[in-house]
């Protein structure tokens, strides 16, 4: 019944921390400037434009200048970034006059208890950066350890780029004057905060493909990566693919637990096991999420076996998705972009 993960995977995104850009600013697309971070290159991309808006002043800048395209690279940082959406999932989905196995309301459900991590401003507008495609990006973590990393990692490395940036220019000007501090703009990181969204609608966001010149993509921790490659034998996990931990014919109140986080599935194996000898180890077994869920709604599915699976959120994840969400009117704002070049 269970997919196996497929064959590559490339988890580094290059990002280039500058002034936040309004999702109105696009004008003549061009390709950005090759980059450097972590020995890996930026492709060339067309989905990029050349508007830069300062938060602060709200004028435009144009990234031909000189002046302004040495800031930009010298922002560059490297975030971890990982997997878009499958294709084929979206085409199941489009018709909603068939039912699989497992109907898309039934599977929406089973999502819905799963909570993601997304990278927000105050107002809940979602962040955007440029992944390891060249692709206008934005992410749904499945772990808030890993969505905390990543942002903290953003802002440190936006800081010292931004401490870096003045330095030089003080070296060849003498001073850093009020024009050059609106130059260079502020730390974008700084305004961020971490909201929560169910993985039903992260899912339906990731499996639309590009979304008016940017995709949503979910983002499964490094560590979970690490594990499900070393059980599947494989080098690489495919960008776009969510692994998914299980064992074999264990069963939870006659449901089949498909886990995000493989050290979780082990506690509750060996939790339930009533005889027998507590010290043995299951033998964990990978799937992936798109993968298994649009077999879930296959209109010619016949595996009668995944009307019982369900999906297990990582530990914590609950508790931290309440936390985010405390006070919060308005959680995640769609239609609206920070673009974080």
């Amino acid at each position: 019944m269970m997919l196996s993960l497929f064959s590559s995977y490339f988890a580094t995104a290059l990002l280039l921390s500058s002034s936040l850009l309004s999702a109105n600013a696009f004008s003549t697309p061009t390709a950005p400037r090759g980059l450097m971070a972590r020995g890996l290159s930026m492709q060339k991309s067309s989905d990029i434009d050349n508007g830069v808006q300062n938060v602060d002043t709200k004028e435009y800048y144009n990234s031909d200048d000189k002046t302004r395209r040495q800031i930009l690279i010298n922002t560059a940082v490297a975030v971890l970034a990982a997997s878009s959406s499958s294709p084929s999932l979206a085409e199941e989905m489009k018709d909603s006059n068939k039912s699989g196995v497992v109907s898309t309301g039934k599977l929406a459900s089973l999502l819905k208890s799963t909570p993601t991590f997304a990278i927000v401003d105050a107002r809940g507008v979602p962040y955007f950066v440029v992944g390891e495609d060249a692709k206008l990006t934005s992410y749904f973590f499945l772990s808030y350890t890993e969505a905390k990393r990543i942002l903290d990692v953003a802002i440190s490395s936006s800081d010292q780029a931004i401490k870096e940036t003045k330095k030089e220019i003080k070296q060849k000007k003498g001073t850093v004057t009020k024009e050059d501090e609106v130059e260079i703009g502020i730390n974008p990181w700084k305004q961020a905060r971490i909201t929560s969204v169910p993985l039903d609608l992260a899912v339906s966001l990731c499996s639309k493909g590009k979304l008016a010149g940017a995709y949503f993509r979910l983002a499964p921790a490094e560590s979970d990566i690490e594990d499900a490659l070393q059980i599947d034998g494989s080098d690489d996990l495919p960008e776009g693919k969510v692994p998914l931990f299980y064992v074999e014919d264990f069963t939870i109140a006659d449901q089949e637990p498909l886990y995000f986080q493989k050290e979780q599935l082990i506690t509750d194996w060996k939790r339930e096991q009533k005889s027998g000898d507590k010290t043995a180890e299951p033998v964990v077994k990978v799937s992936e999420l798109f993968a298994t869920i649009t077999e879930m709604v296959r209109p010619d599915g016949k595996d009668e076996e995944l009307k019982s699976i369900v999906f297990v959120a990582p530990l914590e994840s609950e508790k931290r998705a309440k936390q985010c969400l405390k006070g919060e009117k308005e959680p995640f704002r769609l239609g609206e972009r920070n673009i974080v070049l």
